[in-house]
């Protein structure tokens, strides 16, 4: 393995969250070179959704620090942005192509980790799309196998790392991933909750 480029995988935070994830085998020779490349290869769609997931965070960003004098608007902005999630959820989920379609195990800002049947080798590039189900974006990027291991005796893990990705779509997965910690967090405790009052009934 590269240790190199699996320490820059590392160095971001990743959660176990299954999400959908296109791959695209590409030569090394297809990827963008720069930001530029990069921006004019991403189709309009990925563009748009992840422009308006930003636009709801800088919107209601402000309102937080309101108080409760707003905490009805930011109600109110917070389902028109769940409409609009609805909405960009569906058209991106008609995002189909002739790509390998899987879920990964994790994700966070240095890539994905995927487990498969398949071989592929170590410095395989990829076209990736992951979509992001609870932020409804998507993001489109390109990916380097940078570490394998063996799971069993058909199956491989792959950790992908991101090798020409757009800041503000690493920016996005980051925070991505810190709410689906939220999540998870949330959910444990609401467990232990329940557990526990089932214990004092007992």
């Amino acid at each position: 393995m590269n240790s190199q480029k699996l320490s820059e995988f590392e160095q971001y935070f990743q959660i176990d969250e299954s999400n959908r994830v296109n791959l695209y085998i590409v030569d090394d020779n297809a990827v963008p070179k720069n930001l530029t490349q990069l921006d004019a290869d991403i189709p309009p769609l990925f563009k748009l959704a992840n422009e308006v997931s930003s636009l709801e965070q800088s919107a209601l960003g402000p309102l937080r620090n309101l108080g409760d004098i707003a905490q009805e608007l930011a109600v109110f902005l917070q389902a028109q942005s769940r409409k609009i999630d609805l909405i960009m959820s569906h058209v991106l989920a008609s995002e189909q192509s002739e790509d390998n379609a899987i879920y990964c195990d994790s994700y966070g800002g240095g890539g994905v980790k995927f487990t498969t049947e398949d071989v592929y080798s170590l410095g395989q590039k990829f076209r990736t799309k992951l979509f992001l189900h609870h932020e409804a974006s998507a993001v489109y990027c390109y990916t380097e196998v940078v570490a394998v291991k063996k799971t069993d005796t058909e199956h491989y893990q792959y950790t992908l790392l991101f090798i020409a990705i757009r800041d503000s779509d690493q920016e996005l997965v980051v925070r991505a991933s810190l709410h689906a910690q939220t999540r998870q967090l949330k959910k444990r405790q609401q467990l232990e909750q329940s557990q526990n009052m089932q214990a004092d009934d007992k």
